[in-house]
């Protein structure tokens, strides 16, 4: 079963990856997959918090 951290780590090579693709970077918060990568951002919080 993979860790917190490895988890948190993932999450954030996901959303990292989702931004780097948006064609919309230059407006960003206005794409509706904006909420996805806060989204993934607030998982990553909360996974590190509970290390």
């Amino acid at each position: 079963m993979l860790q917190n951290q490895e988890v948190a780590v993932g999450l954030t090579h996901l959303a990292d990856s989702l931004c780097e693709k948006c064609p919309m970077s230059e407006a960003c918060g206005d794409a509706p997959v904006c909420g996805d990568v806060r989204l993934l951002k607030q998982a990553v919080a909360l996974l590190s918090n509970n290390d």
